[in-house]
């Protein structure tokens, strides 16, 4: 398995965080395998180069097929993803309000269905990206092919606001800070910043900062598994054990122990991490 995370180019920046590469060659006689997903803050594009991808929303029982290239985020339910034979992805994660200023369209409308075609979102281009990445012999290419075509879309974003610089703070403190600290900070009155922030986020500040808060603990226990969850609960900035179960119940849908167990048991892993 292959998987690493790379800085974008110094100009791209402003609205993207990272650029990830994900690789799996799984054998034919292998039960079908599968990554668990938890719910996510991040806005991303998505690549998938090879075999087809499947996906199934937890909460809904809903499953799809993967485009080619599409535009998620966040995901505020635990996804399953069941990956080809022949495994390759490349992710865009964009900053907090990025994605806004590249598409242009409030991001609540991307909450109406887990993933959204990025031909559609952002023309047939992206089809010639995605021949462009297939063709690529190397990851170094593959990243050089992503950040060209980026650093074509910065004349199209939208201007950045102070709110820009603020909103990455939410994911630096952890979703820790209180609303109307953020707002001041943005140069705008609660009401403004509450309205500002569903229009580049698509959830309400608080909501969001709950994701943020609960990603953050999923992902520390993903990562070193042997700690336990009461720790993770008082790192991760909750008040005690009971109010990590609670946005357990809320965003996964099932107790700490049964994400717990399932961790344990895939013998494939898929790292998550959150914004820098």
């Amino acid at each position: 398995m292959f998987q690493q995370f790379y800085e974008p180019h110094p100009a791209l920046k402003g609205f993207v965080n990272n650029i990830m590469i994900h690789q799996v060659n799984f054998d034919e006689s292998a039960i079908q395998p599968q990554f668990l997903v938890p719910p996510l803050p991040e806005h991303c594009l998505f690549f998938y180069l090879r075999d087809r991808s499947g996906a199934e929303d937890m909460a809904t029982d809903k499953k799809e097929t993967l485009s080619s290239s599409l535009i998620v985020g966040p995901h505020v339910n635990r996804h399953i993803i069941r990956p080809g034979r022949d495994h390759l992805m490349i992710k865009v994660g964009f900053q907090p309000g990025g994605l806004y200023r590249l598409l242009g369209i409030p991001m609540r409308e991307l909450l109406s269905q887990d993933s959204f075609d990025a031909v559609g979102l952002l023309g047939r281009k992206m089809d010639e990206v995605t021949d462009q990445l297939r063709e690529a012999d190397s990851f170094a290419n593959m990243k050089m092919i992503v950040d060209r075509f980026l650093l074509k879309q910065v004349g199209r974003l939208k201007p950045a606001l102070p709110i820009d610089q603020v909103l990455p703070l939410l994911i630096k403190e952890r979703g820790l800070l209180k609303i109307d600290q953020l707002a001041s900070y943005a140069c705008l009155s609660i009401r403004q910043f509450e309205r500002v922030f569903g229009q580049r986020i698509g959830l309400p500040p608080k909501h969001y900062s709950r994701l943020v808060r609960f990603a953050q603990a999923w992902i520390m226990k993903e990562q070193q598994p042997e700690r336990s969850w009461f720790t993770i609960a008082i790192e991760c900035g909750y008040f005690d054990q009971m109010h990590l179960i609670r946005d357990f119940q809320e965003f996964a849908g099932v107790n700490p122990s049964v994400i717990e167990s399932a961790l344990s048991t895939s013998e494939v892993k898929f790292f998550n991490r959150l914004f820098d």
